[in-house]
């Protein structure tokens, strides 16, 4: 299942990568913009994740928007409407293609 995302989210998809690789700390292949967060990140990492967005963006999530959030692109979409345009990335890196393998985690697990 493929998924369209506008620039600017695109943009935004690729930050949140950054954010979880270089920020957190979050190692392995990271996941495609419509695979479920839930299944490649556990719940303490993605809440880091939501909580490092929120600083970078400078954007309140809400729990529903947390909850509502299943994807890599449906984080982008809400950040990307919320954003002032000032704190969204100038252009987007390339996004991984869909692979259904591998977790991105912390490294901490076993």
């Amino acid at each position: 299942m493929a998924t369209s995302m506008t620039r600017a989210e695109e943009a935004v998809a690729g930050e949140i990568l950054r954010i979880a690789r270089e920020e957190l700390g979050l190692e392995g292949e990271p996941p495609p913009a419509d695979a479920p967060l839930a299944e490649r990140l556990d719940s303490l990492a993605l809440l880091g994740l939501v909580v490092a967005v929120e600083d970078r963006f400078h954007v309140a999530l809400t729990d529903d928007d947390a909850a509502g959030a299943r994807t890599l692109a449906d984080l982008a979409r809400i950040v990307a409407d919320r954003a002032p345009a000032a704190r969204l990335p100038a252009e987007a890196p390339p996004l991984p293609a869909p692979r259904s393998a591998g977790r991105w985690s912390s490294g901490d697990k076993p």
